[in-house]
């Protein structure tokens, strides 16, 4: 005859609750390296298409053709306010800017007192 020998109380209870806490524990820590990732990667993305767009501008703004060169200032100036824009980026944005407005800039004031600036409001739907 066999003889059964039976597990100590404590061994049945940390078997009976060890597993589904220890489980649990796991898909909790996946859980939050899987959000981690996904945070991480979206700042990855949204700072591309950030670069990406300030690439595109700066090119139209330092386009001959008016229109273009208006275009691209107006897209820098709202990139420069956007969501997109990562506040370690903005100093790069700010060095376009200056750098796209810096040779008319220099023309006004090299031009003597004879110039008259007007400014254009571009949000008017005039």
């Amino acid at each position: 005859m066999r003889s059964v020998t039976t597990l100590p109380t404590w061994a049945v209870y940390a078997v009976s609750f060890g597993a589904p806490a220890l489980a649990f524990l796991g898909a909790l820590i996946g859980h939050l390296l899987g959000r981690k990732a996904s945070t991480e990667l979206d700042v990855w993305r949204r700072r591309e298409e950030t670069m990406r767009m300030l690439r595109w501008a700066s090119e139209q703004a330092t386009s001959e053709e008016d229109a273009k060169a208006r275009m691209g200032l107006a897209v820098l100036d709202a990139l420069s306010d956007s969501e997109l824009l990562q506040d370690p980026d903005q100093s790069l944005v700010d060095a376009v800017l200056d750098s796209v407005l810096e040779e008319p800039i220099e023309e006004i004031e090299s031009s003597g007192s004879d110039v008259e600036v007007v400014e254009v409001d571009s949000d008017s739907g005039d």
